[in-house]
């Protein structure tokens, strides 16, 4: 009983031995028939053309072209404004770009600030803002990037399908023109004209993405701050003097906005002094006044 059980045993060993080398033989069959076909490394090594396959996986892996949208926002303090505008129309000038939107505010008493909007060619964003970064003391240097390339393509893809249908819907409106059906006329060119402005209106959000992209934005704030000492490290000796310049500050501020007050009070006072004049010449003429004496009432002499 035991040598049959032995036997069985055995036999079973054998069976899966050799199944595992078919299985492994089947495979390696179908490896070489998918990537390494004969001759496919001596190709290789001799220089010759990858396989096929190969050249899909890198063509499917390659960059597309992105279309991002950059922005930059710079805030500078000058020392010369007078002398610092010159130069910044003549660096976006260089760079081939264009002032967008430009202000300069003057208030009396107050310092002098000036706020640009500009557009520079995307190859020209980073040697600009490098150049507008020499013209004074950096407060602040952002750069916001916004990746529209989704877009961009959805509305390419739009405007072609829009196209094909408006020619399809040309070629219809033909046919209804030989048949000379008025009312399928008059329908096809309603149509024709809704697909027109849907045209139109795609194109004009595909010109507009296409512009931003093409011209990165720069907004430059820069003030002016006549010898004008970057901050550093306070000391406490530091901290002392800039706590007193505040505070003497403040009370100028209080002094001078009394004054003002004063000054703006006086002028009220040519109406208000003749106005109490008369208020208090009326309240005493009528205190003055002889009040009428009450009527007495006739007793009655049978009471």
């Amino acid at each position: 009983m035991h040598r049959m059980l032995l036997a069985g045993f055995v036999g079973l060993m054998f069976l899966a031995v050799g199944c595992g080398q078919n299985a492994n033989t089947t495979f390696s069959k179908i490896g070489m028939s998918v990537g390494d076909a004969p001759g496919a490394p001596a190709a290789k090594e001799a220089g010759g053309k990858p396989p096929a396959g190969d050249a899909a996986i890198k063509g499917a892996t390659a960059p597309a072209d992105r279309k991002i949208i950059y922005t930059g926002t710079l805030d500078l303090v000058v020392t010369n404004m007078d002398e610092v505008l010159p130069q910044v129309e003549k660096l976006v000038a260089a760079q081939k770009g264009y002032i967008a939107k430009s202000e300069v505010k003057e208030d009396t008493g107050k310092r002098r600030t000036a706020t640009f909007s500009l557009r520079v060619p995307v190859d020209s964003f980073q040697t600009a803002r490098e150049g507008l970064l020499s013209l004074g003391t950096v407060e602040r240097n952002a750069v916001d990037s916004q990746d529209v390339t989704e877009e961009f393509v959805d509305v390419q893809a739009r405007i072609k399908n829009l196209k094909e249908q408006e020619d399809k819907l040309n070629e219809l409106l033909k046919e209804k023109r030989k048949e000379e059906k008025l009312e399928d006329i008059i329908k096809v060119s309603d149509r024709i004209a809704e697909v027109r402005r849907d045209v139109e209106r795609v194109q004009g959000r595909l010109n507009y993405l296409a512009n931003m992209t093409a011209l990165a934005t720069i907004n430059l704030t820069m003030r002016e701050v006549k010898d004008y000492k970057p901050p550093t490290a306070p000391t406490f000796a530091n901290r002392i003097n800039s706590t007193f310049e505040q505070s003497w500050e403040a009370v100028v501020t209080f002094g001078e906005g009394l004054v003002l007050f004063v000054v703006g009070f006086t002028a009220w006072l040519v109406v208000l002094v003749p106005l109490g004049i008369v208020i208090y010449l009326v309240r005493r003429a009528v205190r003055r006044s002889p009040k009428p004496s009450p009527q007495t009432t006739p007793r009655n002499p049978a009471a």
